[in-house]
């Protein structure tokens, strides 16, 4: 069966609150592996504002004409090398990928140096159990900016993530104000965005399009995270940047395997609540 997943788009500059509700989606293109083997439940995410593509994973069409912003799938793969291939009416482009993880996403979007085509990017999502009580939060950067800061509450919690990088966190569920400025900046290029996250959810957040021509968008994606937390913070993997912590300038970030003082920032609303630890390791797969 597929995983049930629920998926909302937001416009720059707008806020978003996601449904609470998670619905199931088929499985697209008719692809599906033997139940008896290992399998990947992999998401394919349009991220190129102003383009329609057929998609296509190993010559088995999954959709004609997908829109900037759809997110397909889950496209359930067995476990291997598989090639997905995106055609508009300008450019193909393919990438071959490694099936390996429980859930993927497979992210269409352009580099951050215009470029004649796009490229891809696949992330894999973390759904493991979180801890007790907490819901986990992703932001990738797939947008036409430089490095850029992620800021929540107006203040700065990662700090640099380069196109194709991403950031994430175990936080309480709440309701929390994200948007993404210059490295250094104070200007968002991306929101204020309005991000309702919940308990034992995986809320993914990925940044689109070009400034320049006013097409910054924001695909948020949000999927089930496995039962069983410890009933303790645990260990949560910082992604692709550096963590700053509240009272700290830009240039003190805190290191990988360091204790997370940036707690005040995400939970200010929920007394007591904590992160206990965070792990940075640049992954880009």
């Amino acid at each position: 069966m597929s995983l049930p997943v629920a998926t909302r788009t937001c416009r720059a500059g707008a806020l978003l609150t996601l449904a609470a509700a998670l619905v199931a989606a088929p499985s697209a293109g008719g692809i599906a592996a033997s139940a008896a083997d290992p399998t990947s439940q992999v998401f394919i995410v349009q991220g190129v504002p102003g383009s329609t593509v057929d998609v296509e994973v190993d010559g088995d069409e999954v959709e004609t004409s997908a829109a900037a912003r759809a997110v397909l799938g889950p496209v359930d793969l067995p476990s291997g090398q598989h090639t997905v291939t995106f055609t508009s009416a300008d450019w193909t482009v393919k990438k071959s990928f490694d099936a390996s993880r429980p859930s993927m996403d497979i992210v269409l979007h352009w580099p951050a140096d215009p470029a004649k085509q796009p490229e891809t990017t696949v992330f894999t999502n973390d759904v493991s159990a979180a801890a007790t009580g907490m819901g986990r939060l992703t932001v990738a950067h797939t947008a036409v900016v430089p490095p850029a800061d992620v800021r929540v509450d107006k203040k700065v919690l990662f700090a640099n993530i380069a196109n194709g990088e991403f950031i994430t966190a175990e936080v309480p569920p709440d309701t929390y104000s994200v948007d993404i400025v210059p490295t250094g900046g104070s200007s968002p290029l991306l929101g204020p965005i309005d991000l309702d996250v919940k308990a034992d959810a995986l809320t993914r957040v990925f940044a689109i399009g070009q400034p320049k021509e006013g097409s910054m968008d924001a695909i948020v994606q949000v999927l089930p995270l496995g039962r069983g937390g410890s009933g303790s913070p645990g260990m949560v993997d910082a992604g692709s940047a550096g963590l700053v912590a509240p009272g700290r300038s830009d240039d003190q970030r805190e290191g990988p395997q360091t204790a997370v003082a940036a707690v005040g920032v995400l939970a200010a609303a929920i007394v007591g609540a904590a992160i206990a630890a965070v792990r940075g390791a640049r992954r880009r797969v």
